[in-house]
């Protein structure tokens, strides 16, 4: 691998006196794999421009989506009004709660896989390995 100096911030006049400093060989490698970069981000998609722009923040954030989860309260009510369908004894009010709360579990479940989908296009990782590396966790009701 060719070896050149050049300083800690780099101006574009520093890259070209690098390029001066690349044997003929390697000139026409650096050429080619910049023209073939340049293509690639010409023929990008805006959405995958942006998503290579993603700050650490918008990361961290993407994944705390991915965490969301009803209130211990509302879950443990949830699981209740769940069986209780589950046995036919559910009241009328008792059932109007259980659709909200299986309704904010459900779009909660909605929000987390977009925002997992999302990581997936910024890290160019199968799913799988996103989901290990994150810690995903099955929502109760998801």
């Amino acid at each position: 691998m060719p070896t050149v100096q050049a300083p800690v911030q780099l101006t574009v006049e520093h890259l070209l006196s690098a390029a001066k400093q690349l044997s003929p060989e390697e000139l026409g490698e650096f050429t080619r794999q910049l023209a073939e970069w340049q293509r690639n981000r010409i023929h990008a998609k805006p959405s995958e421009i942006s998503l290579r722009r993603l700050r650490a923040d918008d990361k961290a954030g993407l994944i705390q989506a991915t965490q969301a989860r009803l209130p211990q309260a509302d879950e443990q009510r949830l699981k209740q009004l769940s069986a209780k369908s589950e046995r036919g004894t559910l009241t009328e009010k008792e059932l109007e709660e259980y659709r909200a709360l299986a309704q904010q579990a459900e779009q909660l479940d909605v929000k987390r896989t977009e925002a997992l989908a999302e990581l997936v296009k910024l890290s160019d990782k199968p799913v799988h390995a996103v989901m290990q590396e994150i810690g995903w966790e099955e929502a109760p009701f998801g």
